[in-house]
């Protein structure tokens, strides 16, 4: 065999060698090994996948989750919300000491330093990307304390007071933009802990408290949510947050806060092949935060909704149809009423 010849196909098996190297049909990403736009992370069970993706009709590129065997591609978790990639040139890579980078850069969300002796960066069934040492099953970082705007089974909503890290969820900017957005999900610490939507520092809707055993006070329907789901919310001197599993493992679910600042639990119809939204908040003008004011009164089924307690009026009569909050206000009668 001729000398070129030899080192023609030397190349090839190296080439060859390298491309398989880097293709990835595996759960896990190594030091050293780096994930392609194009190529998957796929869980062990094949449940969830993690790759590059464009959101509706961007053209940009983003680090996501998502699951797997669904054909309505449901993004679950977003690493690069701020940081967008403008081309298919992505790669991802873990670095020696356990840090996750894309195109070299640290934009993954929690701590930028790790510092682990043989880490490794896995993809698990229930949808979490995790960063922990070889074979150890304490995880030094993961994807479940930085949610996006969905809570997964398993996924913990809420604080953890020895450290102050506050899992909350942020709406997506529109469909084609994940970035975060106007509304934001979170479990507020003020009087009674409960599940707020907030819009800014101003509150859109709120759960109530928890009644043990039962779920949130605002939510009475909440029990009959139950079939196939448990829900809990812990409460203690080192954590304070709300999660869900699913009893049966033929229920795919999960919950979210849309661009409206509505949370919604969402529940997959295999036969219809789509979601459907199994639960929604706020169900109208009356479960909204204070939608009437101070004082004031809402009726689902009043004309109009909004009405003032007795000994109130509205202080701006000719306002007060235009259903605006700002001039949904109630007063004492005769305090300062305008004509």
């Amino acid at each position: 065999m001729r000398k070129g010849s030899t080192m023609k196909q030397l190349l090839t098996h190296v080439f060859l060698f390298t491309l398989f190297h880097h293709s990835f049909a595996t759960d896990t990403l190594k030091p050293n090994e780096y994930l392609l736009d194009g190529k998957t992370l796929v869980s062990a069970k094949g449940t969830f996948a993690l790759g590059f993706f464009s959101p509706g009709d961007s053209k940009n590129r983003y680090v996501g989750i998502w699951y797997n065997k669904l054909p309505v591609q449901t993004v679950v978790w977003v690493a690069n919300r701020l940081s967008p990639i403008a081309a298919t040139n992505g790669t991802l890579q873990l670095n020696g000491q356990g840090v996750l980078t894309i195109n070299s850069k640290i934009v993954f969300p929690g701590p930028s330093v790790i510092r682990l002796n043989n880490p490794v960066a896995q993809l698990l069934d229930d949808g979490n990307l995790v960063v922990k040492e070889a074979n150890s099953s304490e995880f030094a970082w993961q994807s479940f304390d930085y949610p996006t705007d969905t809570l997964l089974p398993g996924m913990k909503l809420g604080w953890d007071l020895r450290t102050g890290l506050n899992r909350n969820l942020t709406a997506w900017q529109s469909n084609n933009d994940p970035s975060p957005g106007s509304y934001v999900a979170s479990i507020d610490l003020k009087g009674i802990p409960q599940l707020t939507v907030w819009s800014g520092s101003a509150k859109r809707w709120r759960s109530g408290r928890w009644i043990n055993g039962i779920g949130f006070s605002n939510i009475p329907e909440m029990s009959s949510l139950k079939n196939g789901l448990l829900f809990k919310f812990i409460s203690n001197e080192d954590e304070v947050y709300f999660i869900y599993n699913s009893t049966d493992p033929m229920i795919v679910s999960r919950l979210m806060v849309n661009q409206s600042g509505t949370m919604e639990r969402f529940v997959w119809i295999d036969s219809a092949r789509k979601w459907n939204v199994y639960w929604y908040a706020p169900n109208g003008q009356c479960e909204e935060y204070s939608p009437c004011g101070l004082f004031g009164l809402c009726e689902f089924n009043g004309s109009p909704t909004c009405s003032c307690l007795q000994g109130f009026m509205p202080k701006s009569p000719q306002e007060w149809a235009l259903m605006d909050v700002s001039v949904r206000l109630c007063a004492p009668h005769g305090a300062g009423l305008q004509e």
